[in-house]
């Protein structure tokens, strides 16, 4: 099959490889679309950062090179054989967060914690890809009527809604999401679809900022305009603040904007280490808290059925559809010098 292979930092090759027989509890999948993620970008730029190329990851065993990308949608062509998991022809999300199973963790149902965590796309073969085996009792059905070519957000959806429930009850709540990519876009739709009254997003981009207002945001505005906006909100200020951008100096931007008593979750992954206000944190009893690896059966399962009865609205946010064969040469300049219109970028993998 054809293949988007890391070999290295700055050496992405669209090759065939051979394909590895699945096991008993694993389905083939027939991959349909696969989203480019950040972290995909991250690796080819300056990687290896979570792919084990110097070494065999404990839980995969799997070394550079490998197949990038983890945000799939596709259709199962091969069932598991030990009858777990979809028939042959269900279209599927497969969840990308496989634990060991057997650590503390997974026996409690935080396989995204596991010590052994293996992430296709990141310690094991992803979905940039003709077909990907996938574990077959995570795989999440795609509801009657939802396009692939939107189920392809089923995964950054994941990530939104995972962030949304790793805070206090947002009924009620004034949010906050700061950055502005897919995920962050996503967040601003999943808090409000969780009962915040009003939430804004901020990013440098006016591209970025004129798609969340009209994606039902209350207001979207540039970095130097969040003091302003405190201003006009006034007391208390944001009950949550979703730090999606994991840019330098914006954890600490999140603290100072969140209301005292209120929540930061931090989602944005920087290669950076982050300086923070303590007394912003102490003294004002801010609860920080990180939120990554979704959960296929809660998390994953809510994205589908909200992007399934439209409380993910997701017209343009893919921005760019380009077939696999020209991926190194079409999409990989979209991202590594994007111009004002680039959100997310939607790899074709029907080959």
């Amino acid at each position: 099959m054809l293949a988007a292979r890391w070999h290295g930092r700055g050496d992405l090759r669209v090759e065939q490889v051979e394909l590895r027989p699945t096991r008993d509890d694993e389905v083939l999948v027939k991959v349909h679309w696969c989203g480019i993620c950040g972290t995909d970008l991250e690796e080819f730029r300056a990687g290896p950062l979570i792919i084990p190329a110097d070494a065999p990851h404990p839980g995969s065993g799997r070394m550079a090179p490998l197949t990038l990308g983890h945000e799939v949608v596709g259709e199962v062509v091969v069932a598991a054989r030990d009858g777990s998991g979809p028939a042959v022809g269900t279209l599927v999300v497969p969840d990308v967060v496989n634990g060991c199973g057997r650590c503390w963790w997974c026996l409690r149902h935080e396989e995204g914690l596991c010590p052994e965590l293996s992430v296709p796309g990141q310690q094991d073969d992803g979905g940039l890809a003709e077909y990907m085996v996938a574990r077959a009792r995570t795989c999440v059905p795609l509801p009657e009527g939802l396009a692939p070519e939107r189920a392809v957000l089923a995964e950054p959806a994941a990530v939104a809604v995972r962030a949304v429930r790793k805070a206090p009850s947002p009924m009620g709540a004034t949010a906050l999401v700061i950055g502005g990519g897919t995920v962050g876009q996503l967040a601003a739709q999943a808090a409000l679809a969780a009962g915040a009254t009003r939430c804004w997003l901020v990013d440098p981009s006016p591209f970025r900022r004129a798609h969340t207002e009209s994606h039902g945001a209350t207001r979207a505005c540039a970095p130097d305009e969040l003091d302003a906006l405190l201003a006009e909100l006034g007391p208390p200020g944001f009950d949550v603040v979703y730090e999606c951008s994991g840019a330098p100096g914006q954890l600490d931007r999140a603290l100072t904007a969140c209301r005292r008593g209120g929540t930061v979750v931090a989602v944005g992954l920087g290669g950076e280490r982050h300086a923070i206000s303590l007394p912003e944190l102490v003294l004002g009893e801010r609860y920080l808290v990180g939120s990554a690896a979704h959960l296929w059966d809660v998390d994953v399962t809510l994205a589908v059925h909200w992007l399934a009865d439209g409380r993910f609205t997701t017209d343009g946010l893919v921005t760019h559809r380009v077939p696999l064969p020209n991926l190194v040469d079409a999409a990989l300049p979209l991202l590594t010098s994007p111009s004002g219109d680039v959100l997310k970028v939607a790899i074709d993998c029907q080959v």
